[in-house]
């Protein structure tokens, strides 16, 4: 009942950014390209300020983190074409435009995020195990570096359509994974724990695809050759409002 109520506490205090989002949802869509920026900083934030240094650190020989991190990119890359040659059936059928890969994002971002929570439940788990107080500590230091990919997670969703019911449940299923990852976390704890770096940069290398293959271009193909501050402020914002929300949670 302990490590529930620690996944509890992580995924509703990771919520909170999201939900500032949706609540201010009007004045969120007139600075949609200042957000994407910010959140594909919150992307590669994540991913190399967080995930793949806590990968490195936990192995001796980070040779092979680096190759777990490429299998994520070169994953998801491949998830994204599978993506994008459904979509792009379906958007010709609809008479809507095709060509582009932003269209394949959400599920991109959603499965991204469920991957990175599921590793969340697990390493809360470990923790409990080794003491179930780090058990506590461990899930207020995740929800703390969430909250600002969370915002991300919201906004993007925001900017592809969704209700803000949709977007609700569908973070509100994917956090679920969560508390898949702590009961695997638990009871397979030994034979769990040798994997978890490589899995960690794994993520990584998901994060950093989102970041670096669909938000940043998105982000140029919005502000085009007008804007400069405008993106380049909220992608410094991000990238700090991470790496601050990181060096707390240490």
């Amino acid at each position: 009942m302990q490590l529930i109520l620690y996944g509890l506490i992580g995924s509703m205090l990771a919520l909170v950014g999201g939900l500032f989002v949706l609540w201010r949802r009007e004045q969120v869509k007139k600075m949609m390209t200042s957000l994407l920026a910010f959140s594909a900083a919150a992307f590669l934030g994540v991913s190399f300020l967080d995930l793949l240094p806590e990968a490195i650190e936990a192995v001796e020989e980070p040779r092979y983190i680096f190759f777990a991190f490429l299998a994520g990119i070169t994953v998801f890359f491949a998830l994204e074409r599978g993506v994008m040659k459904y979509f792009k059936r379906h958007a010709h059928s609809h008479g809507e435009h095709e060509g582009e890969h932003t269209e394949s994002l959400p599920a991109l971002v959603i499965a991204g995020d469920t991957l990175h929570n599921f590793l969340d439940g697990i390493a809360i788990a470990i923790a409990f195990v080794a003491n179930p107080a780090l058990g506590l500590t461990t899930a207020l230091a995740i929800a703390a570096h969430e909250v600002p990919q969370e915002i991300a997670d919201f906004s993007i969703l925001l900017d592809r359509g969704w209700s803000n019911a949709k977007v609700i449940w569908v973070n509100v299923l994917s956090g679920l994974a969560t508390f898949v990852g702590i009961g695997i976390g638990y009871f397979a704890v030994s034979s769990i724990v040798g994997w978890l770096p490589y899995l960690l940069a794994g993520v990584a290398g998901i994060f950093a695809y989102i970041g670096l293959s669909d938000l940043i271009p998105e982000t140029h193909h919005r502000a085009g050759h007008k804007h400069f501050h405008r993106v380049l402020v909220p992608f410094i914002l991000g990238l700090l409002v991470v790496g601050y929300a990181i060096k707390l949670s240490h």
